[in-house]
């Protein structure tokens, strides 16, 4: 698919890719920390979310600290944009943007992580609506598609696992992600 294809097709993933490249240039850019920066920009931070900042549940999402997270997580982002003209751009960003929340409320909940950021709970989200909605129309029948849909599964679970992972956030953003599919197919 093309550039063009992708800003035409998929708008919402365009604007995503570029928040976070923004947020992540300006947070490499400043005089003080990349911490701190990114707490300025809307990381999870468990201080502020005690004091009514729960705003930070959605723009945790789009801050990203470390070069690899940020490349990650935007290679998954683009390789799920399909769903956007899947499902069409609201239920696209219904599933994205609620799963992020989600998943930043059910680490807040859960964890005693104190500073946490990433698109990682709205990623999971995208994944687990695709599952649903794939079951349920018999995609998975060819075994491409289903090689294809478990090798990404298999690799995220796998990152679960490391050191420093919110998978709360993860686990969160999936259920969301289920409950958005139910939702598409009933409706």
């Amino acid at each position: 698919m093309s550039i063009l294809s992708v800003l035409r097709y998929r708008p919402v993933t365009v604007v995503v890719l570029v928040i976070c490249i923004i947020n992540f240039i300006r947070i490499h850019s400043g005089g003080i920390s990349e911490n701190d920066n990114a707490v300025q920009l809307g990381a999870f931070f468990r201080p502020s979310i005690d004091h009514g900042e729960v705003w930070r549940f959605l723009t945790a999402g789009f801050v990203h600290i470390q070069p690899m997270h940020l490349i990650m997580n935007l290679l998954c982002l683009y390789n799920l944009s399909f769903m956007e003209t899947y499902v069409g751009e609201i239920w696209y960003c219904v599933i994205l943007l609620g799963s992020i929340v989600i998943g930043s409320a059910v680490q807040y909940k859960f964890s005693n992580t104190y500073l946490a950021v990433g698109l990682s709970g709205g990623l999971y989200g995208l994944m687990a609506a695709q599952a649903v909605i794939f079951l349920f129309l018999g995609a998975f029948s060819s075994s491409a598609y289903l090689f294809s849909f478990l090798r990404t599964v298999l690799l995220n679970l796998m990152i679960n696992f490391l050191p420093g992972i919110g998978w709360q956030a993860h686990l969160g953003g999936a259920i969301t992600g289920i409950i958005c599919g139910i939702l598409i197919i009933l409706f």
